[in-house]
């Protein structure tokens, strides 16, 4: 039975067991004595380097979205689009999904610029990031397969290029899309099927926006590694031990898993259950999970700072400005 036919209060009582169970679970298994000796242990720069990261991830993120933008609206400018993104930025931190925080920002941009181009954009950006979070995720796990003289790598790779090849060719391929077109068409009511019809014609445009693809490619490609990049180095601040590789192959599929789930919040508690299984596969202890799980989840609240232009805006309204 899907969660969202269930009941209101039974669907709230779902959401906050798998928000708060997790956490009940990571800190009852730790050792009093323990958990004092590793935060003494913990490295002074873990906190300041992972927000400055997390800041750095989120302006990128921001950055990419307006190039992608700015191929079919030359006219919009890099502050209007980063207003738009910080605000949703925000508003994610009550959302359970990372399409959320998209629907959010396209459907302010598209006041804007159009419909058209802003949910056309916002497809694009979500493959990107699968796409490089895919290929990341293979890199790893490839170089850890060989390490260990394991042969699953392989098919892990012959799927992740399925899916990569084909989120790219059903966006920029007329002639994949056309049969699934031709029964989209009969399923669709028809009003839906004029938008469906015109987002499609959106996105294959972007074929001849080579350059804007391209940097929207190579942002991407660094934002993803900073988002990853945030784990190992957390990590490293708590245990002294770097672990890139493992952290490589696994923190992208963590990280699809906990901001595609509809149940919690930023994917709080899916994401921390989903690093206790690498924890434990890196032989870490349960004090050095309770302390990564604290400091990750702290850094989500970075998205407060996309408060100031929606508290900028109310005030703006209140003196009758705006």
């Amino acid at each position: 039975m899907a969660i969202n036919k269930l009941p209101r209060p039974v669907r709230i009582l779902f959401k906050v067991a798998f928000t708060v169970l997790p956490f009940i679970w990571i800190f009852s298994r730790i050792d009093t004595g323990r958990i004092i000796s590793s935060i003494a242990g913990v490295k002074w720069w873990t906190v300041p380097i992972l927000f400055s990261m997390v800041i750095a991830a989120m302006l990128l993120q921001g950055v990419r979205w307006w190039v992608l933008l700015k191929a079919s609206s030359p006219e919009l400018n890099l502050s209007s689009a980063m207003g738009c993104h910080v605000r949703s930025v925000y508003y994610s931190l009550l959302l359970p999904t990372s399409t959320a925080q998209e629907v959010i920002r396209t459907v302010m941009i598209s006041k804007k610029i159009g419909r058209l181009t802003s949910w056309s954009s916002a497809w694009l950006t979500k493959i990107m990031g699968i796409a490089v979070s895919i290929g990341f995720s293979i890199y790893g796990l490839t170089a850890l397969s060989r390490a260990m003289n394991t042969g699953y790598a392989n098919r892990i790779i012959a799927v992740s290029a399925v899916i990569v090849v084909a989120l790219f060719g059903l966006s920029f391929s007329k002639r994949i899309t056309r049969p699934f077109r031709r029964i989209a068409m009969r399923l669709i009511p028809g009003r839906m099927a004029v938008k469906a019809e015109l987002l499609r014609e959106g996105i294959y445009r972007y074929r001849y926006k080579k350059a804007h693809l391209f940097w929207s490619c190579i942002i991407t490609f660094f934002t993803q590694l900073l988002i990853i990049g945030t784990a190992p180095m957390t990590i490293s601040g708590i245990t002294g031990s770097w672990y890139f590789l493992e952290c490589l192959a696994f923190v992208p599929l963590i990280e699809m898993i906990s901001m595609a789930q509809p149940l919690t919040p930023n994917g709080i508690g899916v994401r921390d259950t989903l690093f206790a299984v690498m924890f434990k596969v890196l032989h870490l202890s349960n004090e050095q999970l309770c302390i990564y799980a604290v400091i990750s989840n702290l850094s989500i609240f970075v998205k407060l700072i996309g408060a100031v232009p929606i508290i900028y805006d109310f005030t703006l309204k209140k003196r009758g400005i705006r």
